[in-house]
């Protein structure tokens, strides 16, 4: 493929055609869900990682992790275009694609550190699809899928490849708001509980589950 040679016109066509026909015949809604709970679980292992390194404050260790962990983004959308090549089979597509998705199921945390992962995963992956995030994943797999095919414009020639800046262009600004917000929640939480660690200590400083069971049981008294 590398050295096919197209014009302006035909490019557009081709990727318009290769952006729709996944839509619709893969589950990209899902596996954007997987590799968002990739990217989460490895930005909360960071973050605990970080605690361990007595990295207290937890708006610039949430903003630490979510820097790092926006590379294995990067890195799982590059592993995830290679299954997009094939046009059909969306069941093979998914097969494959959880094959090769390891999640840790040793023990009940691993468990629940997977499901976690999971449902975090899909909710961003679903406040990503209101913005049109398959369509930019799409792109990007597009450009590997396709990449060193020569593009003829008007007086110059462009190789199609750069997926990770188009990658960057499309995701970074839900980047930005999504760490915005997170670090807004955990310099939040901080303030209300100074001597809290993690989120989960946090949570259990300003609403103590000890004193509602206790308040309920005044109450019923």
């Amino acid at each position: 493929m590398a050295g096919d040679h197209w014009d302006a016109l035909r490019h557009v066509r081709e990727k318009r055609r290769f952006i729709e026909s996944r839509l619709r015949w893969r589950w990209v809604g899902v596996h954007a869900g997987l590799i968002f709970g990739v990217t989460w679980a490895s930005g909360w292992l960071i973050s605990a990682l970080l605690v361990r390194w007595n990295v207290a404050n937890m708006p610039l260790r949430y903003a630490i992790s979510f820097a790092l962990s926006y590379p294995v983004f990067f890195l799982c959308v590059r592993v995830w275009s290679d299954f997009m090549r094939q046009e059909r089979g969306s069941g093979e597509a998914m097969t494959d694609l959880g094959a090769n998705v390891d999640f840790p199921v040793g023990d009940g945390e691993g468990c629940l550190l997977a499901l976690a992962a999971v449902a975090l995963g899909m909710l961003l992956a679903a406040a990503f699809a209101w913005i049109g995030g398959p369509a930019l994943l799409l792109e990007a797999a597009f450009e590997v899928v396709f990449a060193g095919v020569l593009v003829k414009r008007l007086g110059r020639v462009d190789v199609i490849g750069s997926w990770a800046r188009v990658l960057l262009r499309g995701t970074l600004p839900f980047a930005a708001a999504t760490l915005l917000a997170l670090v807004m929640v955990a310099g939040l939480l901080q303030h209300h509980a100074p001597a809290a660690r993690t989120f989960s200590e946090a949570v259990r400083h300003i609403w103590p589950a000890t004193d509602t069971m206790d308040g309920a049981k005044t109450t019923t008294r």
